[in-house]
């Protein structure tokens, strides 16, 4: 395993945090374009010929421990730096095709036939009792005991949320954790857990979701993450196993995001007019497509599809993908930077829980750990902003996990200063960086599934 220690003194950094500023900071990370020689030219001209495997050359695992004292004229307490440790022992996934090359993409419907496909395999011939609703079509079922509602939201214009859903139509029991439920809630989830076990056939295999998958939706899927957990009930346990999928298309994966754990400063920001009225940040362009599916003892439990996309070509040409050790090492040099100076609009969140994508400017110590590297495609705008269509570029997501010690003033004692708590963002789905893979940008994603780039360069 590489071992790496970085240690950043405190002039160094606050001077570069003076000079710079916070953003440009970043920015400063990536990668600047070389000037190519005709003979660099020609080389670049026959790596291009090569397969995507041998173009990114990379290792079937990213392995690297970097530990650094973090200092940054932007903490409170500036006497005394951040201890940082990133770890990886992560599988590097890459697509096993000839060449990756744009594609357009565009939003669509979800069509009549999965929308009858998933009525009849999970309603299973019983009838659906309609609900009245004017923005969706919605209904419940009763299958094998157990009621789930049926629902469909067509997106008026292309910015709305196109969703199917099918689900258990209560709530799911083994997601109340410590609440206090009423005595009738109680005999409802005891009632559900036996009919798991009456419905169930047991333990449900990618291999299975996957085929399933294949015969309801449209597309190449792949499974980008499944889990599995046991959930007990008085003396019986069942088993939970939840699949999320990326669709393909040619071959590559569209790495999956999951939009409800991106960080608070890359949504939408609130405005504010003229007189003061502060308004809501509205998200801009197109959410992420969704696929997941998730089944208890065999049972269904939620089946979700939302936002569906249709791809074409851009362009025919094979792009010019850089080897994985250089954008290995843009990353080193960039994590340590954002985690130092993306502050903005982070607020602090003691509760074993966090949905922001790095620890704040002032944790005590933070440790983060690569889960997967993946070489897949990222949606981006055209380049005429169009919120219709736009394209796909191939990018490395860095997918991870943290956890750090945060200061939490509110509760803290004045003479014995803040309180520290344990703070954990631990969903899948979650990259903590994303590099496109054929210039080194660093690209900052947001919550509506666009992306801002690290300078400007041409994307068709």
């Amino acid at each position: 395993m590489k071992k790496i220690k970085m240690f950043m003194g405190a002039v160094l950094c606050m001077n570069l945090l003076t000079l710079s500023g916070c953003d440009r900071i970043v920015q400063s990370a990536v990668v600047e374009e070389k000037d190519q020689t005709e003979q660099k030219k020609e080389e670049k001209k026959e790596t291009v010929q090569k397969i995507v495997a041998e173009q990114v050359q990379a290792p079937e695992t990213y392995q690297t421990t970097i530990q650094a004292d973090l200092r940054s004229a932007d903490r409170e307490d500036k006497e005394t730096p951040m201890t940082f440790t990133l770890t990886a022992d992560a599988p590097v996934k890459v697509p096993d095709v000839d060449a990756i090359c744009l594609k357009k993409v565009k939003r669509v419907a979800i069509p009549e036939e999965e929308q009858n496909k998933i009525k009849d395999t999970f309603g299973k011939g019983q009838p659906m009792q309609e609900e009245k609703n004017e923005n969706e079509q919605a209904g419940t079922y009763t299958v094998d005991g157990l009621t789930y509602r049926y629902s469909y939201t067509q997106s008026e214009q292309v910015s709305d949320v196109e969703e199917l859903g099918f689900g258990i139509a209560k709530f799911i029991f083994d997601d109340c954790g410590d609440m206090t439920l009423e005595s009738s809630e109680k005999k409802e989830r005891e009632e559900r857990f036996q009919n798991y076990i009456k419905a169930g056939s047991g333990k449900v295999s990618e291999k299975e979701a996957k085929e399933k998958v294949s015969g309801l939706v449209s597309g190449n899927w792949e499974i980008f993450e499944s889990s599995s957990k046991a959930l007990t009930e008085g003396s019986t346990t069942l088993e939970k196993d939840d699949f999320i999928f990326e669709r393909m298309i040619d071959g590559v994966p569209v790495n999956y995001v999951r939009e409800t754990s991106l960080p608070v400063n890359e949504q939408a920001l609130e405005w504010e007019n003229e007189d003061g009225t502060l308004h809501e940040g509205q998200s801009e362009g197109w959410e992420n497509e969704v696929l997941t599916m998730d089944f208890c003892s065999g049972t269904l439990q939620s089946f979700l599809h939302r936002n569906p996309i249709e791809a074409s070509n851009a362009s025919d040409e094979r792009l010019f993908l850089l080897p994985f050790d250089e954008v290995k090492d843009i990353f080193e040099k960039t994590i340590t930077l954002q985690v130092m100076t993306e502050d903005k609009n982070r607020l602090i969140s003691v509760d074993g829980g966090s949905h922001y994508r790095y620890p704040s400017i002032d944790a005590q110590s933070a440790e983060i750990t690569i889960t997967k590297v993946q070489l897949g495609y990222m949606c981006m705008p055209d380049s005429e902003g169009s919120d219709t269509e736009a394209v796909l570029i191939p990018v490395w997501d860095f997918y991870g996990t943290w956890t750090s010690k945060e200061p939490e003033y509110e509760y803290g004692n004045g003479e014995d200063g803040p309180v520290m708590g344990d703070v954990t963002m631990d969903d899948a789905g979650v990259p903590l960086l994303t590099i496109d893979a054929r210039d080194g940008s660093v690209i900052q994603r947001i919550q509506a599934g666009w992306a801002t780039s690290m300078g400007s360069k041409d994307i068709k």
